[in-house]
């Protein structure tokens, strides 16, 4: 048997012997964390611009708007990951204990310990910068109530959601292995459920914060979860090529595309109009343009990043697996470099602020990737501040040259 032949186990889940490493994740966690980092760092920009009608406003709209597909591509990608790696494995407690204990060790612990620095440089700044006034205003009840909601930092509400969905992953789980005819659903049936909440909460609940709530992002988990256990049979889907372009297959790409591109630009023009011409649109119609833009872009991703992964020489593919490694430790820190880095002085004429937002950006990126990196090098417990690293490093070694000998 080959190293892909199935074996059944105790419950009658049929379990792969081993997995295929899905290379490409890494790809796609590496845009995925360049695209927040462009959201975080033009937010600053958008607010301090006098001029909206300039065009250096219309180029920062731009980036804070089109890249919104960073959070909603990670909870994608995490649904992905764990459906990939449990959906054919026997579900006993000796697995969920064990899935607890690592998502408790290597992602509530980093967000439990940033939690606590961010929350004190908050509330340090926000009162004064002096010992006392912080003192004064901090207090144990306001920091579990902000960790609670994750809301200790503006980037922190992502890993809160994460935690309501590792809550759900078991039951979930439990119930697809047991009923696989389901599996099949989870498309329509995720968005059915967010849509069914987005209305109900518009009409009805109006909760403020819906964006911490899972089922806010409901639909991005269970397409997730579908492409987790159906990989094998997708993943030739996201293969693009000339030749496949004339194939059914670019029956569903070319519509994809479509909706993908119109949502975007809508999605960035929409803000555009808000922002510079004060326009106001129903909350509907701003929540589904992001859903169109948002939910369509994991797929264009997965794509990109597969033809990235075949046309890209090996050191600089490594490169980006890297970053795609380092993804959720720079998650955690970019904020706190991206606060500090705000605090210097600017000049406001627009060659100069062009200049010190693209230095920022790049400070922010490589500096928090370098923190990361040393630590995961060098110190003992990093796992503690930025979770783990895969066992297998998904570097690959060469990329096989194919020479066409010449005839004689």
């Amino acid at each position: 048997m080959n190293k892909n032949t199935r074996r059944k186990c105790s419950n009658g889940v049929a379990a792969k012997t081993s997995k295929e490493q899905l290379n490409i994740i890494y790809i796609v966690r590496a845009l995925a964390i360049l695209g927040v980092i462009f959201v975080h760092i033009t937010s600053i920009p958008i607010g301090e611009i006098v001029d909206k009608s300039s065009s250096m406003f219309f180029y920062f709209n731009f980036l804070n708007v089109f890249n919104k597909f960073g959070t909603p591509t990670f909870i994608f990608l995490s649904a992905l990951v764990l459906f990939y790696s449990y959906y054919d494995r026997p579900l006993d407690g000796k697995i969920i204990v064990r899935f607890y204990q690592r998502r408790f060790l290597y992602i509530l612990t980093p967000y439990l310990i940033f939690s606590v620095f961010y929350y004190v440089i908050q509330t340090y700044y926000s009162f004064g910068e002096t010992w006392a006034q912080f003192f004064q205003h901090a207090s144990l009840t306001d920091f579990f109530e902000k960790v609670l909601y994750g809301n200790t930092f503006y980037h922190l509400y992502f890993v809160f959601i994460n935690a309501q969905l590792y809550i759900l992953f078991p039951a979930l789980l439990w119930f697809l292995q047991r009923n696989p005819r389901v599996t099949k659903h989870l498309i329509w049936s995720g968005f059915v459920l967010q849509w069914a909440f987005v209305l109900y909460n518009h009409f009805f609940l109006q909760y403020a914060d819906k964006g911490q709530l899972a089922i806010s992002f409901i639909s991005y988990y269970f397409m997730g979860a579908f492409w987790g256990i159906y990989y094998h049979s997708l993943k030739d889907w996201i293969t693009v090529t000339w030749s496949k372009l004339f194939s059914k297959k670019a029956l569903l790409w070319i519509p994809l595309w479509t909706v993908w591109i119109v949502s975007s630009f809508g999605d960035v023009n929409l803000w555009y109009q808000t922002r510079v011409n004060d326009f106001s649109a129903n909350s509907l119609i701003y929540e589904c343009y992001w859903f169109i833009h948002t939910y369509t872009s994991p797929l264009i991703l997965l794509q990109l990043s597969s033809l990235l992964y075949r046309k890209l020489n090996t050191k600089l593919i490594n490169t980006i697996i890297n970053l795609g490694v380092a993804s959720f430790g720079i998650y955690i820190i970019h904020a706190a470099v991206l606060f500090y880095y705000f605090r210097l002085p600017v000049s406001y004429t627009p060659a100069t602020y062009y200049l010190y937002v693209a230095v920022g950006y790049a400070v922010t990126l490589l500096l928090s990737w370098v923190i990361v990196e040393l630590s995961h090098k060098y110190v003992k417990y990093s796992w503690m501040l930025f979770g783990s690293k895969p066992k297998t490093l998904p570097y690959i070694e060469t990329k096989k040259i194919h020479l066409r000998r010449k005839p004689v």
